[in-house]
């Protein structure tokens, strides 16, 4: 009797700590997402939605903006190119065309900048640069040069990320595609904190402005700006308190490789830059923020780059049960990819005081 009087003493002991520490999780886990300690600041309406348009597809991606144009890439189908306007109406299908009669590619990826366009993948390597008047590329890569991201500048040079052989862990990097190509990589821009690889994940973008590289890490509140020399300018913060990437790591011994052990905590989704500024799809909510508005639109954070500032938040709303994947930036023009649509929102020029910076964009140089 006194055995059963002990057993049942346990059993209610072990499931008020099971569930004194699932109480405990689930406090922490709603401080972390839900009261962050941070307020946004929401200014009248920065921008109103404007136009969309079904696609059909969700394999679409926002391949490069200019003069009033939309290009789109498609992941499923990388030689197919559709461009529109910002009005989102008259659609164009080009069918892009290269010197080979047959590529084999891994992870290809287009990027177009008038008066040219890039095919590139960093997997197989290659790099195909041709120009928009007929949509031809020929292969200009002299040297390997393998990367996961890759943004051109100008016509002969482009920025990267990819993983360095000395190190093995994420570095960025300068591709010069003139004379006999040349390949700069920076060890010191990324700063590691875990393991130089998950932990300095993130986005990499050029800003034409302002002729700056911007790097937004996605599980950490901060952004790194510098020049095309990838020399550090300043680095700059998200308005959260996540100062730490907060990830697990663990080992598959069988191939002696390391993965996560656990979902991460995505701090900041995505972004785009254009101008003086620095967009940031956050993936945090701050106090008192409604949580039904959270659960149906995705927030933008808005950055000055110049001043190193925090200036406002807005939200792109969802479509049905979709909600923003990419987006792009154009002068007054915010593009976002949701679901299968493509959509504009118009940006308050009242607001967005530095859209169009006083330095002239990149000069190109000749070929």
């Amino acid at each position: 009797m006194i055995r059963k009087k002990t057993y049942t003493t346990l059993f209610i002991c072990m499931i008020c700590g099971i569930g004194l520490m699932f109480l405990l999780f689930s406090l922490s886990e709603h401080k972390l997402h839900r009261d962050n300690s941070f307020t946004r600041r929401f200014a009248g309406h920065p921008a109103i939605s404007a136009k969309q348009l079904d696609l059909a597809y969700n394999s679409y991606y926002i391949a490069g903006t200019d003069q009033g144009k939309i290009y789109l890439g498609n992941s499923t189908a990388p030689f197919h190119l559709v461009t529109l306007d910002t009005a989102l109406q008259n659609k164009e299908t080009i069918r892009l065309a290269l010197d080979q009669d047959s590529l084999s590619y891994k992870s290809i990826q287009l990027r177009v900048i008038p008066p040219y366009f890039f095919l590139m993948d960093g997997v197989m390597p290659y790099i195909f640069r041709g120009n928009t008047t007929d949509w031809k590329a020929r292969s200009i890569l002299n040297k390997p040069a393998y990367f996961s991201q890759v943004e051109p500048i100008d016509s002969v040079n482009l920025v990267i990320s990819s993983v360095s052989s000395k190190t093995r862990e994420n570095v960025l990097g300068k591709i010069s595609l003139s004379g006999t190509g040349k390949i700069d990589l920076s060890h010191d821009l990324l700063q590691k904190q875990i393991d130089g690889i998950f932990d300095t994940d993130g986005i990499l973008q050029y800003n034409r402005q302002l002729q700056k590289l911007v790097y937004t890490y996605y599980y950490r509140n901060q952004f790194i700006v510098a020049d095309t020399n990838l020399q550090l300018d300043h680095l700059g913060k998200t308005i959260d308190t996540i100062s730490h990437a907060q990830i697990k790591m663990g080992t598959i011994a069988s191939k002696n490789q390391i993965k996560m052990a656990a979902p991460p905590l995505i701090v900041n989704k995505n972004s785009a830059t254009y101008g003086d500024y620095l967009f940031v799809n956050s993936k945090l909510i701050g106090k008192y923020e409604p949580i039904h508005i959270w659960e149906r639109a995705s927030i933008i954070d808005v950055y000055n780059l110049v001043d190193n500032t925090y200036e406002f938040s807005f939200y792109i709303y969802g479509i049905k049960k979709d909600k923003l994947r990419s987006f792009q930036v154009l002068q007054d023009k915010f593009i976002g990819l949701i679901g299968n649509h493509i959509v504009t929102y118009q940006l308050d020029t009242n607001l967005f005081k530095n859209l169009l910076p006083n330095s002239k964009e990149n000069v190109d140089p000749k070929i």
